[in-house]
């Protein structure tokens, strides 16, 4: 057994001091984003750029090259949603393409839970900040259970530490008084000249994994990180030495983010990352990225129905063998959050006295 689950198998009381506190709208967030077991399996469809990127790619290969229009991106967010959702407890969309117009196209079942992301999109190391004119306010008048944060982190650089943290900490504050759920998702990134598949860069990327989980966590609910290692060059026992690093640094439920990598390796991520005590996957293109790559509408609806639901059943098997849920995370059971509230929590009665305490709010 390692030390991340000797300390959160020790119960609520180990993580006293670390919690956002989870108040009926974080927790009723929550509740909607994840499974009757409280785990997630989120289907990630918030790219903008990667997705004009895509389908600019796939008009030259049929060649007619073109730049994608609003009612193309919008029209292939809305499909997807319509055949992927179902597979999965929550959705992640951007306001640009995808949160209203599949809300508006009843594009995905009820009982998946609307994530939204808040950010605009930026190139890796600028600071973050709001896509313009929306915000976390405008998210939770929308009907959605949670907002979603990007941050691009450099651990060893300091201004940029300086900068993120700031804007976590705004994003993380106007959730509070919205009382609505957040995900903070941590990107590394290289450098200026440095080589991606070098072993420094993945060695510094490892780095600054660990050093950013432990940075976001007191400033989030759910945390949405990228695999520490590299799945084709690391061994076993320094995968699972690293993913249960990571463990022990998340104070906060997480999930394992795709970062668009081949299928068959993140699945291997996933399984191995949930044994390490990940609650589930985020992920959108290790599993539909080739939808771009068929040449006919006829074909693409196809690769939606068949390969990429089948990667989607996939990642629910693992998360359904392997994933530990957010209440196991935090040591408490459905009687300890019952035993929490207060007769005045909506007056802003008494703190809580159970072991729940830690992670319950009042009004």
């Amino acid at each position: 057994m390692n030390m991340a689950k000797n300390k959160h198998e020790g119960g609520a009381a180990d993580l006293k001091g670390h919690f956002v506190s989870l108040s009926p709208g974080k927790l009723t967030g929550l509740r909607a984003i994840t499974d009757s077991e409280g785990r997630f399996r989120v289907l990630a469809m918030d790219q903008s750029n990667s997705f004009k990127k895509a389908l600019r790619a796939m008009h030259e290969r049929q060649g007619a090259p073109a730049e994608p229009s609003y009612e193309e991106i919008r029209d292939c967010k809305i499909e997807m949603a319509r055949a992927l959702s179902v597979h999965g407890s929550a959705l992640l969309l951007d306001v640009n393409f995808g949160a209203r117009q599949a809300l508006n196209a009843l594009a995905y079942p009820k009982q998946v839970g609307l994530i939204v992301r808040v950010e605009a999109s930026k190139d890796a190391g600028i600071p973050g900040a709001y896509e313009p004119g929306w915000g976390v306010e405008k998210i939770k008048k929308m009907g959605a259970a949670a907002v979603k944060l990007l941050v691009y982190m450099d651990t060893s650089d300091k201004s940029n530490v300086k900068a993120q943290l700031a804007f976590v900490q705004k994003v993380s504050k106007a959730c509070r008084e919205s009382d609505i759920l957040l995900m903070t998702e941590e990107l590394s990134f290289p450098r200026k000249g440095e080589d991606k598949a070098s072993p420094e860069y993945q060695a510094r990327k490892v780095r600054n994994i660990l050093e950013s989980t432990v940075l976001l966590g007191p400033h989030t609910d759910i945390l949405k990180l990228e695999f520490p290692g590299n799945i084709k060059a690391d061994s076993e026992g320094q995968m699972a030495d690293n993913l249960g690093r990571l463990d022990e640094a998340a104070i906060r439920p997480w999930v394992l983010l795709s970062a668009g990598e081949k299928f068959d390796l993140f699945v291997r991520q996933a399984e191995l990352a949930m044994k390490a005590g990940c609650s589930g996957y985020m992920a959108g293109r290790a599993i539909f990225n080739e939808y771009f790559e068929q040449a006919t509408p006829a074909a693409r609806a196809q690769f939606l129905s068949g390969t990429a639901s089948e990667r989607m059943r996939r990642l629910n098997s693992a998360v359904e063998s392997h994933a530990r849920s957010w209440m196991a995370r935090y040591g408490i059971s459905v009687a300890d959050l019952s035993g929490a509230v207060d007769p005045q929590w909506y007056s802003g009665g008494k703190k809580a006295s159970s072991k729940a305490a830690a992670v319950t709010g009042a009004y």
